[in-house]
């Protein structure tokens, strides 16, 4: 029996951030979006430490393999997989792989 390190699909897609024409109107960014092969992991017990200190719980770990711009999504990126969308509350990238919670 042979165990797939990734065997997910997900959709990461965020707005880079808009501008304001010569006259002063803002134009909102352009849409990125990204097709990750991943592993997803229900989660219920663990929290992240959000900015103000509070707790934050998350429902899924999801970990991938190093993609092209995993160092530039904004907070609160979407995560779309099991046909559901999440908000990406953390994003680490290491040497050889990326972790993200929703």
């Amino acid at each position: 029996m042979v165990i797939e390190r990734y065997p997910h699909t997900a959709t990461l897609s965020y707005y880079t951030p808009g501008t304001y024409n010569s006259i002063g109107i803002y134009e909102e960014g352009t849409l990125v979006t990204i097709g990750i092969i991943c592993n997803i992991q229900p989660n219920s017990t663990k929290y992240i430490i959000g900015e103000s200190g509070d707790m934050i719980g998350y429902s899924w770990a999801v970990f991938s393999q190093i993609f092209t711009g995993a160092g530039s999504v904004p907070d609160n990126a979407k995560l779309t997989f099991f046909n559901k969308e999440h908000i990406i509350l953390q994003l680490f990238e290491f040497q050889k792989h990326v972790e993200m919670k929703c």
